[in-house]
């Protein structure tokens, strides 16, 4: 009897431990099955990877500018639907989180249905964009005017939504350099500024205005200057040096 006994909590451990084999283990982290659609049984329903992605890329399309511009948005994670519960499913993903910057990024939005907080979720996007934009065909020396033959459009992968790069050539052409410009790489708007319209030596009109009175006399710059720059000019009626603004070829507009 006591035999029997025995033998029968043996078989009883062994059972117990096929049962705990049976059963699969899940770490922390580890996607689980695909959720289910919709069902009258669960009440739930599945928010899908391509409802993130399409969220996103309206939102990215909104805030930033994509004229002329190749844009993808794949998400990575969750690579599986969210359960959530049944109604109207809204995602929101906060402005202060897209800094516009390309790549694969990680995301924090919110999941509402019918406007009442259901979940957050943590999204990975890889976020691609692709543009033509001004380079130079050679290396530009700083301060050379850029001519026609110095540039051509190429293409690039942006490393940012929002980015300064030039995209059409006459935004270049006649501008000049403000440091060297290497071959094939694009050409950002703060490399450029306007040439001079005035050379240090031009003999220029130095016009002082006040109110309604305008007085004009000869004056020989000492500086050079595109307009809006200001440059000291020797005044020759007084032999004077004065700032003065530079408003265009010839004409210097006096401080006060």
């Amino acid at each position: 009897m006591r035999n029997m006994g025995v033998e029968k909590m043996w078989w009883m451990r062994l059972g117990a431990c096929f049962f705990c084999l049976a059963i699969p283990c899940m770490t922390l982290g580890e996607v689980g099955p695909p959720v289910s659609m919709p069902t009258a049984e669960t009440g739930k329903q599945a928010v899908t990877p391509q409802q993130f992605q399409s969220t996103l890329e309206q939102q990215l399309r909104q805030q930033f500018p994509m004229k002329d511009t190749d844009f993808s948005v794949d998400i990575l994670l969750p690579k599986q639907p969210i359960e959530v519960s049944k109604g109207q499913v809204g995602i929101q993903i906060p402005l202060d989180t897209m800094n516009g910057r390309t790549g694969r990024r990680a995301i924090r939005g919110a999941i509402h249905v019918d406007e009442k907080f259901e979940k957050m979720i943590n999204l990975v996007a890889d976020i691609r964009a692709r543009t033509k934009v001004v380079a130079p065909v050679r290396f530009i020396k700083a301060r050379e005017i850029v001519q026609p033959e110095d540039i051509h459009m190429i293409d690039v992968d942006l490393p940012a939504l929002r980015h300064d790069f030039l995209k059409h050539t006459d935004m270049a052409v006649g501008k000049k350099s403000l440091r060297l410009l290497s071959p094939n790489l694009p050409i950002q708007a703060p490399y450029l500024t306007d040439p001079p319209v005035i050379h240090k030596g031009d003999r220029v009109v130095l016009e002082v205005r006040q109110g309604g009175l305008v007085v004009q006399t000869v004056g020989i710059a000492k500086d050079s200057g595109e307009p809006g720059k200001t440059i000291a000019v020797k005044n020759q009626t007084s032999g004077r040096d004065v700032l003065g603004k530079v408003v265009n070829s010839g004409l210097v507009q006096v401080l006060f």
